[in-house]
Order: C-alpha cells, then sequence, then structure tokens
C-alpha cells in the first residue's frame, strides 16, 4: 500500500527522497552570508508557493542559524506533515551560495525561515502517480500485506479510490488502491472520519479492469474531514484542494 500523503494521505506511492547527508549538508551553515533579495513581485506582496509536506527548514535568528529545538533530525525542523499550511515568500536570496525562498509568517517568534528553492520544482510535485477512480461494482481488495490475504476490504458499487499509477505500469500481480475511510462508500457519501484514514488494498488488474473506471475530472476523492481533496484536474495540475481554494504541493 502506498502512503498516505495527506491524511495524513499522502498517497503516495514513492515520494522523492532527499539523503541525510544531504540534509545535513544544508543544515551546517552557521552564518547567513550577505546577498542582494530577490523580489518575485514589483509591489513585493507575498507569493503563494503551495503546500509543503516535510521540507526541511533553514532557520536563523540575529542573523545566526539555529535548530528550533536543538535537535535537526525533529519535526520541528521541517515543515509540518499533518497539518495542512500553505507556504508563502515575497522573494529569495542566496545562502552560502544555495538559493532560498524567505518563508513568511512560518513563526510567530522573530526568527528568519528559509527553504531550498529546489524544493519547489516538479521533482518535488509529481502528482501524476495519483489517478481518482470510482468503483462500479462490488469488490473485494486483498489485505495490504505480505502475503495478500484475503481480509481486505469490500469496495462497493460508487466507492472513490485513488489508484497509484505506478502499480498500473508496472505491476506483477495487484493494483495498488487507497480509500480514506474502512468503507469507501462513506467517501463517496461525503462522510469522513479522519481516525478511519488510510485504508485501502491490493486488485488484480483483471479485477480492477472489469470492475473501476477513471473518474471525472471533478469528481472529489475526500480527506481530512473533507476539508481537503483530489480531483484528476487538481492532480493533473500538481495539487490538491484545501477548503476549496487550489495549491500546489510539494513533498519529500
Amino acid at each position: 500500500m502506498f502512503k498516505n500523503k495527506f491524511i495524513k494521505l499522502l498517497t503516495a506511492a514513492a515520494f522523492a527522497v532527499i539523503s541525510i547527508s544531504a540534509v545535513n549538508t544544508v543544515s551546517n551553515a552557521s552564518t547567513v552570508q550577505a546577498s542582494t533579495f530577490h523580489y518575485l513581485r514589483k509591489d513585493h506582496k507575498l507569493v503563494t508557493l503551495g503546500y509543503g509536506e516535510k521540507l526541511p527548514l533553514l532557520i536563523y535568528k540575529n542573523g545566526k542559524h539555529i535548530y528550533a529545538d536543538d535537535d535537526p533530525q525533529s519535526p520541528a525542523n521541517y515543515t509540518d506533515e499533518n497539518d495542512i499550511e500553505t507556504l508563502k515568500t515575497h522573494g529569495w536570496k542566496y545562502i552560502n551560495g544555495v538559493k532560498y525562498y524567505k518563508i513568511y509568517h512560518y513563526f510567530t517568534d522573530d526568527a528568519s525561515v528559509y527553504i531550498n528553492t529546489k524544493y519547489f520544482t516538479k521533482k518535488y510535485n509529481d502528482m501524476s502517480y495519483l489517478t481518482v477512480y470510482r468503483v462500479n461494482s462490488k469488490i473485494k481488495a486483498l489485505a495490504d500485506d505480505m502475503q495478500h490475504t484475503d481480509d481486505g476490504m469490500w469496495y462497493g458499487k460508487g466507492d472513490i479510490i485513488l489508484v497509484n499509477n505506478f502499480s498500473l505500469w508496472n505491476h506483477d500481480k495487484y493494483v495498488d488502491t487507497i480509500t480514506p475511510m474502512w468503507d469507501g462508500k462513506h467517501n463517496a457519501m461525503k462522510m469522513f472520519d479522519y481516525t478511519e484514514a488510510n485504508f485501502g488494498g491490493e486488485i488484480t488488474p483483471s479485477d480492477f479492469k472489469n470492475h473501476c473506471s477513471k473518474a471525472s475530472a471533478n469528481t472529489k476523492f475526500l480527506m481530512n474531514y473533507g476539508e481537503d481533496w483530489y480531483t484528476n484536474a487538481s492532480l493533473a495540475r500538481g495539487g490538491m484542494y484545501h477548503k476549496g481554494h487550489f495549491y500546489k504541493v510539494y513533498s519529500r
């Protein structure tokens, strides 16, 4: 079963991963080297970069690099992976030779927060491995375990599921699917309980072909109490909807 990217779902099949050594290289900078600040807009208004999941933060206070809680591996030193928080910037500058966006309103104290601009690229925004499907007739999904046992859940007619396209293109035996409900039909009925998130199972390619079809462009795959959702249209644009507003999604 692929990971939940925003339920957190985030669903995700295999997100791009940066090595610990690379993260440490970024984090070891001790001072901010002077460089010109480049604004993204002439009027200096904030620009929304999108939603960032677990992106490493470079935090400075009084010109000196700090860790939020003195632990470089702590979640306090990464963007949140449990709650939607959009990232905004006025522009960018170089820190020790590396280009960073300055992230505004991320902390309430007087610390300055930066994120490497490389994380706001397609490499960390490839949502093409996810597609929203509709179940056309009742089908049993095998459990997501090493034996693919028969104690998985039933998908009913009208259930909305998310499919890992990588399993479609490169499957050996099973298509990898997920629903945010213990019973996917609740998702179709727009009923959602966060505590029942990240369920799903494996379906044989033949059963998948006979029982499922790609959902229409704006069919919602609901997450997070229905405040967030994917559609095939939003996935094609590299993002998701949060409370009705579209945001790009960047994850590592």
